[in-house]
Formats: C-alpha cells, structure tokens, sequence
C-alpha cells in the first residue's frame, strides 16, 4: 500500500548495471538509469515523489513483502512463479533475448546448438532467460550482474551468454570480440512488481503507465538512452502480459543443492589443502627466517587477514586478466580462499610452535637428537595436538566462507540456497534442508577431528616417554 507520505518507494538493485539503474560515473553518490528516469515520471504524475531504495536483485520480492518499498521497478519479467507472490502491473518495455558468442566462434547458431554441444551459457540468475534456459534443459551459469558475465565471454571462460537487449545494448554490441550468435527473439516485457492484493496501488501504476506511454514520456525516456525501436508501439495496445511458465520440480531442486554441496566440499577440501601446506612455511618464515623473509611473510599474512575474502576473490578473478591470467571461477575460488586461509594457519601453527618450551629442544639435542628427528618425534607431536581444535574450527568456518564464491559465478551451497529460494520464495523450508546440508558437512568433520586429537594425545605422551628412556 502507497504510503501516506506522497512518496513512491521503488527498489531495484543498482549493481546490475547500465541502462536500468546505477550510480552515475560522473557523480557516484547519485543514481541514474531509464528506470529512475520512468520512476520519476510515475511519480509526478501520482502527485507523488519517487525514493529508490538498493536492494539486492534476488531479494527484490522478499523485501518488497516486508515493506521496504511500493515496488519493484527493475527489468522484472512476468513469469508464473512471481505470480503467485506478487501483482504486475501494465508492460513499460518490450524486450528481445540476444544470445552473445565471440566474434571467432562459429559452432554456435541458436540455443539449440548450445544444447547439442552441452555448451555452457551463462545469464542472470532468476531471470526470464535463466527460465529459458532451465525449460530447454539447457546448462546454465548465473551471474549475479551483466558486467561480470560478459567479462568472462571476452575471456573465455564460458562460451555463450543469454541477455535481453538493453544489457546486451550497453555491455556487448560495440564489443569487436563479440557478436550475435543468431537473431533477437523470445520477445517479453518489463512489468512493475506490486504487493498481492494490492489492487489500489496497481490501479494507480497502471493508470499512470497509461499516461505516460501514451502522452509520450516513455518514447522520449527510451529514445534518450538508445533503446527505442518499433516494438515499443506494442505497449500502447497490449491488454495482459503473457506470464513465462515455469513450474519448480522439488526433485530437481534437492537435487541441484547436492550437486552445490559436492561443489562446496570439493573447494573447501582444496583450499584447506593449500592452505594447510602454504601456512607452515609461512609460520616458519614469519618467526625463524631472514628480516627480508620476515617482512614479507608478515605482509602477506596482515594482507590476507586484514582484507575480506570476497575482495581478494573479485581482484584474483577480474584482476588477474589484465596481466594475461584467466583462471576459471572455480580455480579461482579454490586458490583465493586456500591463501587466505594459509594466512590464519600460520598464526595457528605459530602459536603452537611457540607453546612447546624451548627446554625440550635443549633436552633432545642432549639426548643426541638432529634437529628434524627432535621436531618429528618430540615437537610436532605436541605442537599438532594444541594445533588441531583451532584448525578444525578454521576448517568448519572454510565450509561457509566458500559463499563468497557466489561473487564469481561459482554454483556453490549457499548460491543455490538464494537462487532456489528467491525462485520459490519457500526461504524457511529450502534454508532448513541447506542447514542440514551444511551441517552434514561440519559435525561428521568436527566429530573426526575429536577421535584424531586424542589419538595424537595418546601418540604423543608415548613418544615423550620413548624419546625420554
């Protein structure tokens, strides 16, 4: 319901990108877009006063049930799903769907080539074209923006991407690497999303859309971003929308989430893997190297430590290629959380070294002991068994770290976990079965680390007790 205030609330998420809505180059603390600017026309002709709040893209329907805003004003797409959650209001835009390869690529013709060849496409997640793509059972990455997906067209490391026409507009059609793959089609249209049974405001958005898209607001608002065509003149006839049919198979979606848990184990086990075999030198070089050493392991670790792993996944992934490097987002993710985690182990592992008294070197070498011997049979014991619970700890809270990995269009847990249940908007039931799915991953872990602890503890007193006769 409209609030008493005047204002229209719209929310939208302003890191999709140009031309919808997104802070202006020239002035960031100020937003711009077709949107704001139609928004903006709404408004006055509500007698109102337009507020954009940010939101998140995925989140757009849950915030608009609790109240944040009016609307949604942000390239939604009528598709069945939200019909059951929200109203929409009369079309404002008429949108074709572009499928996007490089500029030598020649296989590639039509979605159904990409199907043939088990081709890969990427798009937005929880978007008309994701729809497409998961009907036609087609393989999908998500991207959680426009920029981000057709970066990683350019540089290979996915093969085709799905948008509509004004992303593609903006981010891909004055690319020389790039080209259309066949034609525009799937033509579809942009709705206002407006709480269920709220007929009032519906009534009031439509009769102001009516206004104008036919006074000519719309046209000029169009024609002065470059997205006007023909198929514009469509939205001064259309009565209804056509509503793009998907039905949510549970199967398939529990099934999805396994496959995100498999993805989420195999990072965490690789990362923890580097991070584990990187982190002990560093230790060492922190404490017991040259200054030179010291010094540089100790930025390393304050680096790693000191900045959130979501920035350093977003620098290795969109960074690395300006120097020549493209790594895959996986690769990435693996990589970027085991060196940030390295960082921590090797407090940990210092901290344990430095537990053990220093006496017990001196002993072992009375008894005749070279340093490795006295460390593998007198120190490491020890050290390892201080080492393990905080490791372990580490080990779990890696488990969850790796969704920021979502950053980089890695398909991980907690990625399927939003997307699914923004597709849904069943948030309680699907978070109760990833809870369980993590917590599958973490007790069973947390339960061996226990059994290995006391076993190292026993170990341990007995080769003190060897090491001492």
């Amino acid at each position: 319901m409209l609030n008493a205030q005047s204002v229209l609330r719209w929310g939208a998420d302003g890191s999709g990108g140009a031309p919808y809505v997104f802070a202006d180059p020239r002035n960031p603390s100020q937003y711009i877009g077709y949107e704001k600017d139609i928004a903006d026309s709404l408004a006055v002709y509500m007698n109102m006063k337009a507020e954009y709040i940010p939101t998140d893209w995925e989140s757009l329907i849950a915030s608009l049930h609790r109240g944040e805003f009016d609307v949604i004003l942000n390239g939604l797409e009528p598709t069945s799903d939200r019909e059951k959650e929200i109203l929409f209001s009369k079309p404002y835009y008429v949108y074709q769907m572009i499928l996007t390869v490089r500029k030598e690529e020649q296989k590639i013709k039509s979605l159904a080539d990409c199907k043939k060849l088990g081709i890969e496409v990427g798009t937005l997640v929880n978007s008309a074209m994701s729809r497409v793509l998961e009907n036609e059972k087609i393989k999908l990455r998500g991207y959680q923006d426009v920029v981000g997906a057709y970066q990683d067209l350019e540089l290979g490391r996915i093969d085709a991407i799905l948008m509509d026409d004004p992303a593609e507009m903006y981010y891909a059609r004055s690319n020389p690497k790039l080209k259309w793959a066949c034609e525009p089609f799937n033509p579809g249209y942009f709705i206002i999303g407006i709480n269920k049974n709220d007929f009032t405001t519906k009534q009031k958005i439509d009769v102001a859309l009516e206004k104008i898209i036919n006074n000519g607001t719309i046209e000029k608002i169009l024609r002065n971003w470059g997205m006007w065509s023909e198929a514009q003149n469509k939205l001064k006839t259309v009565a209804s929308v056509d509503v793009i049919k998907k039905s949510f198979n549970w199967n398939e979606g529990l099934l999805r989430l396994f496959h995100a848990a498999l993805i989420t184990v195999l990072l965490a086990f690789g990362a923890m893997i580097i991070a584990v075999v990187l982190g002990l030198p560093l230790s060492f070089g922190q404490t017991s190297g040259p200054r030179f050493v010291r010094i540089l392991c100790t930025t390393y670790i304050e680096f790693f430590r000191g900045t959130p792993v979501i920035v350093q996944l977003l620098f290795l992934y969109f960074g690395l290629p300006v120097i020549g490097i493209a790594l895959p987002g996986w690769l990435t993710a693996l990589i970027g959380l085991g060196l940030n985690y390295a960082a921590y182990e090797s407090q940990i592992y210092r901290s344990a070294f430095e537990a053990i008294p220093r006496r017990q070197w001196d002993v072992a070498y009375s008894l005749g002991m070279r340093p490795l011997l006295a460390f593998r049979r007198i120190i490491f014991p020890q050290a390892i068994r201080i080492a393990l619970p905080p490791m372990t700890n580490d080990f779990v809270a890696l488990f969850k770290d790796t969704s920021a990995a979502f950053a980089i269009a890695v398909w991980e847990l907690a990625t399927a976990y939003r997307e699914l249940a923004n597709a849904t908007q069943s948030y309680l039931l699907l978070g109760a079965v990833v809870s369980l799915f993590y917590l599958a991953m973490s007790l069973p872990l947390a339960h061996l680390a226990r059994k290995l602890e006391d076993k190292m503890k026993r170990k341990s007193s007995r080769e003190v007790s060897k090491g001492w006769q």
